[in-house]
């Protein structure tokens, strides 16, 4: 099992960073090597990922639940994912919470627990780990990027 928490800041007002958050479709762009969601219910969705591991890259089919939501504040989302060419799966527990820091500023908290089996699992935990974090960094940056992006449209 590894744990993962860390935050990022979104130039946004909550209610704007929730809408974003609760947009599957939207929120899919900013996900690293998320290349096509389907929506199975208003709770549930389906994607096929790609996830670039140092000197390989593995294809997932992965299913995610919105298990709880509290309106404009936190979400928890279970994901659980198969590679396409290697026996094993992972399933991730997220936590994520809104704090407005001051009008149009948004942190965003998050806490993950993720559990690998079978190939995934001896890939290593370092390198799985590095893989996830550096994820991260780059979901966080491209959730930055759109609320940026949709800044300079409207203005």
């Amino acid at each position: 099992m590894m744990k993962l928490s860390d935050s990022f800041t979104i130039q946004a007002s909550k209610a704007d960073v929730w809408s974003v958050f609760m947009d599957v479709e939207k929120l899919s762009g900013c996900v690293p090597g998320c290349k096509e969601v389907k929506m199975s219910s208003p709770t549930r969705y389906e994607a096929n990922m790609e996830v670039k591991i140092q000197f390989m890259t593995i294809p997932f089919r992965v299913t995610g639940e919105l298990k709880e939501a509290v309106e404009g504040e936190a979400l928890q989302v279970e994901m659980t994912g198969q590679p396409v060419a290697l026996a094993g799966l992972f399933r991730n527990q997220l936590h994520l919470q809104l704090k407005e820091e001051q009008p149009g500023t948004t942190r965003v908290q998050y806490e993950m627990d993720l559990q690998m089996t079978g190939r995934l699992a001896s890939l290593g935990d370092i390198l799985m780990k590095g893989t996830v974090k550096k994820k991260a960094e780059e979901f966080a940056t491209n959730v930055q990027t759109l609320f940026q992006s949709s800044q300079e449209i409207y203005n």
